[in-house]
């Protein structure tokens, strides 16, 4: 689980937060998994980020 992802959880980032985050995080990542973790992110909406951030928890 990403980080970001993980402060989500655990109330310590909005997701607005989360958003402006995504940006820096895309550009300081080399790592295929996380990139294509991160656009998924930002394709989704507020409420399908959050499904996907708890989904990871499972």
């Amino acid at each position: 689980m990403c980080i970001m992802c993980l402060e989500i959880l655990k109330g310590r980032m909005t997701i607005l937060e989360g958003r402006k985050a995504l940006t820096e995080l895309v550009e300081t990542t080399e790592e295929r998994d996380l990139l294509k973790h991160y656009k998924e992110l930002d394709e989704a909406d507020d409420e399908k980020m959050l499904e996907i951030i708890n989904r990871l928890d499972t």
